[in-house]
């Protein structure tokens, strides 16, 4: 019972350092260095699941008043995160809209040659 008492008591512990305004800063910083490693090799659906973490560390960080500094921090590195989005999601609608004027190009191409005498 009290080794359950002390691991209660550390997990609340734990949860509690994770919870403020310090802890959304790291996150979004955890982030943004995770996008910048791993963007050239996300598809569509990892873009999407790498949104919905940013707007839930955006969600926390308005929670919470920061200071000019912290906040310039916090500007640049969303700035950043943001610029990811656009490049990343931009750049794979872009490869399926190409594809698919390719395949449509094909298409077009393949019935003139068979109609073709």
């Amino acid at each position: 019972m009290k080794k359950l008492l002390i691991l209660v008591l550390a997990a609340a512990a734990l949860t509690s350092c994770r919870s403020g305004k310090e802890a959304a800063v790291q996150d979004l910083r955890a982030l943004t260095s995770e996008i910048e490693a791993n963007a050239s090799t996300y598809n569509f659906k990892q873009w999407l699941k790498e949104q919905k973490k940013y707007e839930k560390i955006d969600d926390r960080l308005k929670k919470y008043d920061y200071s000019a500094q912290e906040s310039q921090e916090i500007g640049e590195l969303k700035g950043q995160c943001l610029g990811y989005f656009a490049k990343g999601v931009l750049g794979k609608a872009t490869n399926k809209v190409l594809d698919a004027a390719n395949q449509i190009q094909g298409i077009i191409d393949g019935v003139q040659k068979v109609l073709t005498p």
